[in-house]
């Protein structure tokens, strides 16, 4: 069995809903036609991001159908096929299985609290069922469980769970992966304002959510860190957008800021979906200095970014272990 070598940014697209709070597809396309513009590498649809918990089978399944449609070979894609159902888990992966897709990301199925036992047990079975390599998201501030370095090793003999990204905030977890697991799984920087430092210790991708509004300046970031491995410049970069990150990752309404931002970078995506709120006056005029700033150092200009994307066919792939 053959396993993506996962590089480059990936964006956990959003999903735009329209005035009557159904899922907007013509605005979808918008949005992915200005990721692919500034060179994101992956799409991924069914992601936090993209309020999957808010939606209805039936619904991802469209989202999921629509981007692979839309997408072709012009970037590569994973699904986000997470749920606290198993068999919800199971029919949105074979969807994803028969539209192309290239891998799976799946967090803990949330709200149910699974033992380590049984969170190991819940991925033996998923990975038994698909055919798709799988990214594990490690995500416990929105699931309640928390995939610890003994819930990997309780599926590290299972090659097709190849990959992690690590967004629980620590940075000591990180290292914890590389002292204990540096040569089993792939590790994808899922912490935006860790950036830097995800790719300093070896991470060749970056799952962000913030590249739905700022798509080049991602890509800036991680061509100067992992393609030329100039992290003076990677920090320079890092340290411009870090405001921007800081209120994304602590500020309490991560969603609304990153559907704000696709309107402030002309793509208008809608508000969320309830129970959550659009963002205030006040915290629209905060955020909207922010993102002016970041907009104002043409940092993609700067660092010589074109926007390019790597399509499926030129992928690198990585023997099972």
């Amino acid at each position: 069995m053959q396993l993506p070598t996962f590089e480059g940014i990936m964006s956990v697209v959003v999903t735009p809903f329209d005035r009557r709070g159904e899922v907007d597809l013509d605005a979808l396309g918008r949005q992915i036609e200005f990721l692919i513009a500034h060179g994101i590498h992956w799409i991924i649809p069914g992601g936090t991001t993209g309020e999957y918990y808010a939606q209805t089978v039936e619904e991802r399944k469209r989202v999921l159908s629509f981007v692979a449609e839309r997408v072709g070979r012009r970037a590569r894609l994973a699904a986000g096929t997470n749920s606290a159902r198993f068999d919800d888990v199971i029919e949105l992966s074979g969807h994803a299985t028969a539209k192309g897709y290239e891998a799976l990301m799946l967090a803990a199925p949330f709200y149910s609290l699974p033992t380590t036992e049984d969170l190991v047990r819940h991925f033996r079975d998923v990975a038994a069922a698909t055919t798709l390599p799988i990214i594990l998201y490690n995500f416990p501030a929105r699931t309640g469980v928390d995939m610890t370095p003994a819930f990997l090793a309780g599926v590290a003999d299972v090659p097709r769970i190849c990959a992690i990204k690590e967004s629980s905030g620590s940075f000591a977890r990180m290292l914890e992966h590389i002292v204990s697991f540096d040569n089993r799984y792939q590790r994808i920087c899922g912490a935006d304002d860790q950036a830097v430092d995800s790719f300093l210790w070896g991470a060749r991708s970056w799952i962000a959510g913030a590249s739905n509004f700022l798509p080049g300046e991602h890509v800036a970031l991680y061509e100067s860190c992992v393609v030329r491995q100039d992290f003076v410049a990677g920090q320079k970069l890092m340290r411009t957008m870090l405001d921007v990150f800081y209120l994304l990752e602590n500020g309490g309404k991560y969603i609304q800021h990153v559907k704000y931002g696709c309107e402030l970078a002309g793509v208008p995506v809608g508000d969320p979906r309830r129970p959550l709120q659009p963002l205030t006056d006040e915290e629209k005029a905060r955020f909207r200095t922010l993102y002016e700033a970041v907009k104002n150092a043409r940092l993609a200009k700067a660092a010589g970014v074109r926007g390019h994307c790597v399509p499926r066919a030129a992928s690198r792939s990585r023997a099972t272990w």
